[in-house]
């Protein structure tokens, strides 16, 4: 296995040294997906600005570089949805259609199953895991599972795959986080304060509203596709991914 340091350094302004990534020698595919609670207690109104949060900012992964991105989301409720899998953002329309897409995703409401969650997106993944040097995760949930177990060995079976992190915003006031950060955030141990040491641990953030978790996955594809985030939101969500001596795992072969 090789490492890559960060090692390029950005004032943002706000008291805070951020190591940012520059753009790899050596061409990575990195593979991204997304999990995103639509459950009954999200409703309407909410799954709107998450969808359309997730859209903006799939709107800035870069087209052309060095590294090349590949897309999968998964939503759940009762069940889970596929609805991206593996999508290769090796163009500007590629890159737009998924967006578009995501935008006009439907709302079904429901229970909450991390299980079904977790389970499909490994299926998702398994597809194309074995190409990826990076792959990462993202959880969203806004709730506790209801439905279909703990959702603990689902989660451990997307690990098992060769998923390299598992990061999580618990949104609102109605999560559990200790088991948010104890069972489900990989590796451990969860990660819970500024500068995340990503990805060799995962992270947890908990976010007050749907608008917070928009505004953080957009700043967190700003980090992990090397841009600089927005500086008027990285010290009010704890979100960015900073922190020097940030690392990036390439697998084997």
């Amino acid at each position: 296995m090789k490492n890559k340091l960060l090692t390029a350094t950005v004032a943002l302004g706000l008291g805070i040294n951020v190591a940012m990534a520059p753009m790899a020698a050596n061409a990575d595919q990195i593979q991204l997906g997304f999990i995103l609670d639509e459950s009954g207690s999200i409703g309407a109104g909410n799954w709107n600005i998450i969808r359309q949060g997730l859209a903006n900012g799939i709107d800035l992964i870069p087209v052309g570089g060095a590294d090349t991105y590949e897309v999968s989301i998964v939503s759940f409720s009762s069940g889970a949805t596929v609805r991206a899998s593996n999508v290769l953002i090796d163009s500007v329309a590629a890159r737009d259609a998924l967006s578009d897409a995501v935008e006009n995703y439907n709302y079904n409401g429901g229970s909450t199953n991390f299980a079904a969650a977790y389970s499909t997106m490994r299926n998702v993944l398994n597809n194309t895991i074995g190409n990826a040097d990076f792959s990462y995760v993202n959880f969203a949930t806004d709730g506790q599972q209801n439905v279909g177990g703990t959702g603990v060995a689902e989660r451990n079976s997307l690990i098992a795959a060769g998923v390299d992190n598992i990061s999580i915003e618990g949104i609102g006031g109605g999560v559990d986080a200790n088991d948010l950060r104890n069972n489900f955030c990989y590796p451990q141990p969860c990660d819970t304060t500024v500068p995340y040491n990503f990805p060799t641990q995962g992270f947890y953030i908990g976010v007050a509203n749907a608008q917070g978790y928009a505004d953080a996955i957009t700043n967190k594809i700003r980090v992990v596709t090397g841009q600089v985030p927005e500086p008027g939101t990285v010290a009010l969500l704890s979100v960015a991914l900073l922190g020097m001596g940030i690392m990036r795992r390439r697998k084997e072969d």
